[in-house]
């Protein structure tokens, strides 16, 4: 089957009659039936049985169905990489990056990027880290930025700037942890439920470490998607969390962060597909993200332990 009888049969499985498929593929539906009896002489054995007005497949075009959708979706991705690859004019920037970071750290790049390349045209997508291989591969974005090193083996990980994770609880909670156990207030939050993010969120990891480490004994919790909501419901007295640098940065008054010197730090990484290496549009936004980035880290006094 060649690439052209392959999306006229795929298409026919999916849609179960040859106007449907014709009108999914923007062909005729006298141009499908050809093709389809064309595959059949070719193979040897029907693919669909015609009774009534319908299309039934028989069993061999299952199998080839099952075996041939794989290949179908990298035709698609393939589609939408060339799309993506073409240029607008005045030049465009694509990139993807976790909500904490769009949220905490992109502002500050994109007013600066304005400011420098006006012409330029951005597009900024905020994805979590299972969605950026896709994203990458397809080059529906020319970089992303995250945490920690994604283990994608078609992904090339470049660190910009690391830093120290922080347990974020409620100030009034904090000041009372203190109060009680001066030496070891971190201990008081033993009892207090945990809001974590969700198991696919690299950070996740280091959240139940540091359970693990204060000996966490509490039997309810929340499981959440972003930092933010995470934040929202600790300053609701709802339980403690714990963020990332940037993120712990731009707290308000209501919210103390405690940095965690006993732990590892954690490196702010950009992403780029190996096979596709950035244009040069974005390459100059990436020339800018280790200076805006020191910038914003000497700027902001950094959250101190009370």
């Amino acid at each position: 089957m060649n690439l052209r009888q392959l999306e006229v049969f795929q298409a026919v499985m999916q849609t179960g009659n040859m106007s449907a498929a014709a009108r999914l593929i923007c062909i005729t539906p006298s141009a499908v039936s050809k093709t389809i009896g064309h595959t059949e002489l070719q193979l040897g054995y029907k693919l669909f049985v015609r009774a009534k007005g319908t299309l039934a497949p028989t069993p061999e075009a299952r199998v080839l169905f099952e075996e041939s959708t794989l290949i179908h979706r990298k035709l698609d991705e393939l589609k939408r990489m060339a799309i993506n690859l073409r240029q607008v004019d005045g030049g465009q920037v694509r990139l993807a990056a976790l909500p904490s970071i769009s949220h905490e750290f992109l502002p500050l790049v994109l007013e600066q990027h304005l400011t420098r390349y006006p012409r330029v045209n951005v597009e900024v997508r905020t994805l979590h880290q299972d969605q950026m291989v896709e994203a990458l591969l397809t080059r529906r974005v020319d970089f992303a930025l995250g945490f920690y090193t994604h283990p994608h083996p078609l992904l090339t990980n470049t660190v910009l700037v690391s830093g120290l994770l922080h347990l974020v609880v409620k100030a009034d909670i904090w000041e009372r942890a203190v109060r009680a156990r001066r030496q070891n207030p971190m201990s008081f939050l033993t009892s207090m439920p945990l809001v974590r993010l969700v198991g696919e969120d690299p950070m996740c990891q280091s959240i139940d470490a540091l359970a693990r480490h204060l000996g966490h004994t509490a039997t309810t919790g929340l499981q959440v998607h972003t930092s933010r909501l995470a934040l929202e419901l600790v300053r609701r007295g709802m339980g403690w969390t714990v963020v990332d640098f940037l993120t712990a940065r731009n707290l308000d008054a209501s919210l103390t962060a405690v940095p965690l010197h006993d732990f590892a730090s954690i490196s702010l990484q950009m992403y780029v597909a190996t096979s596709t290496p950035p244009s040069q549009d974005a390459l100059r936004m990436v020339g800018m993200l280790p200076g805006l980035l020191h910038q914003m880290m000497e700027s902001s006094p950094p959250p101190r332990r009370e």
